[in-house]
């Protein structure tokens, strides 16, 4: 599993379980939690589409 698939999934898991909880404090927790989890995804998905600086200038 890639990295981001690993956070998008724990993302996921996160959601789920505050969807479950009854407790508004940690449903409140998890979903703070799914919404990091999402950010590194994106962060990484991000980063893994640029090009490389100096190895892009170079060639």
């Amino acid at each position: 599993m890639s990295d981001t698939a690993h956070y998008r999934f724990q993302s996921d898991q996160a959601r789920r379980l505050a969807r479950q909880v009854t407790d508004a404090a940690v449903r409140q927790q998890l979903l703070e939690m799914a919404e990091e989890y999402g950010r590194y995804a994106d962060l990484i998905e991000a980063r893994s589409t640029e090009p490389a600086p100096a190895a892009a200038a170079a060639h």
